[in-house]
């Protein structure tokens, strides 16, 4: 049986820091929902997410890509659901609505209580500028609020599945970058050649859907490895700044989103067996000692070792985000492109049936909730291949 919060009961769960404004900050701190860690058996992100690459195939007349999200569980925080509609280099288009959850009593759920809506436009320097298209979340029920995305994203080079080739050749020919890591206590060092970056400029989330659910700025980069598919941190991470009863929060997300080719099936949370042609494995850690810039060094020569120890997601004691994102991706009726070989092929996948299966340690809720919306704003990127 599903409970609907009744305004009274809304306007409580959405503004509970207010509640504490007369208090010490060092008490409303502690009372804060933002704070509170998420219970080990709620800290779990799962939902299904389908994408139909109509810009990749013949049957579509509109070359418009549509990402329908059918339900995101964010612990007992949030779901959204709904639709992203995106044009490959021009603007996405968003429409994802928030069920939030009681945080007294999660059996107590108020459906469609906020909206993510606006265009998330691309200019022609591929930067993704949120203010362009207003870009917001607007709670729509009990207090009402509107809070924007802003600053920017500079986009990576590659906006078309097909170019991935050409850009693997060039990165074979230019710098390459050293990503090192506290592994165990040592320090680990892997190698990429000419990584494409995902560069965060003043990069504002909108606050909500909670208000105890800050604005936050985020800076830094997530780098693309075109040989092997991977999202890697540099040493600097990326960070999200944010501020929770006048007291201001740094976080530092460092790690890796390592991309798995391979086939099988996996068990989703209802129970079923469902097929797989990849996956990404999450590994990213919150506030990790990062490892020394004078003790980065990559050894050739050991250079497997290195990759097994720097990617290695044996240790989840550490507070971060775990697990694995599967993709079952196809290629009918796909549109085809030469290859060097001279062979036509498909440009890329036309459909992916997306299914998340992450879980959270020792985060608290505005630090699960910041990583969601970031990832929302960079679905083109994390999708394209």
């Amino acid at each position: 049986m599903t409970f609907r919060f009744t305004r009274p009961a809304l306007a409580c769960a959405a503004g509970l820091l207010a509640a504490t404004a007369a208090v010490p900050p060092a008490v409303a701190q502690q009372q804060s929902p933002a704070l509170r860690e998420i219970p080990a058996d709620k800290a779990k992100l799962t939902g299904q997410m389908t994408v139909d690459y109509n810009s990749r195939a013949l049957r579509s007349t509109t070359g418009t890509d549509v990402y329908d999200l059918t339900g995101l569980d964010v612990a007992d925080l949030m779901i959204l659901k709904g639709t992203v509609q995106r044009t490959p280099g021009k603007s996405l288009t968003y429409s994802l609505k928030f069920d939030v959850v009681n945080p007294s009593n999660p059996s107590q759920i108020a459906r469609e209580v906020a909206i993510m809506r606006g265009d998330l436009i691309i200019d022609r320097d591929g930067r993704y500028v949120p203010d362009a298209g207003r870009l917001r979340i607007d709670v729509v029920k009990g207090n009402q609020t509107s809070s924007p995305f802003g600053g920017a994203i500079q986009g990576r080079n590659v906006t078309r599945w097909w170019e991935v080739g050409e850009q693997f050749r060039k990165a074979q020919k230019e710098a390459t970058k050293v990503y090192s890591r506290q592994v165990e206590g040592k320090v680990v060092s892997i190698e990429v050649k000419n990584p494409d970056t995902l560069r965060f400029e003043r990069t504002q989330l909108a606050a909500g859907p909670f208000s105890f659910l800050p604005e936050t700025r985020v800076s830094g980069n997530l780098d693309y490895d075109y040989e092997l598919g991977n999202w890697l941190t540099d040493s600097n991470g990326i960070t999200f700044t944010y501020t929770v009863a006048d007291r201001s929060f740094t976080d530092r997300i460092s790690g890796s989103i390592r991309f798995v080719e391979e086939e099988g099936n996996f068990t989703d949370k209802a129970g079923k067996k469902r097929p797989f042609t990849g996956f990404y494995e999450y590994n990213l850690r919150w506030n990790e000692q990062a490892a020394s810039n004078d003790n980065a060094f990559f050894d050739a020569s050991a250079a497997q070792a290195q990759s097994d120890a720097f990617f290695s997601n044996a240790d989840q004691s550490k507070p971060g985000l775990y697990g694995r994102v599967y993709y079952n991706d196809v290629e009918d009726g796909c549109k085809r492109n030469r290859g060097q070989d001279g062979k036509e092929k498909c440009v890329g996948p036309t459909r992916s049936e997306i299914t998340y299966d992450l879980k959270a340690e020792k985060l608290n809720n505005v630090q699960l909730a910041n990583w969601v919306k970031l990832e929302t704003l960079i679905l083109g990127p994390l999708t394209d291949e």
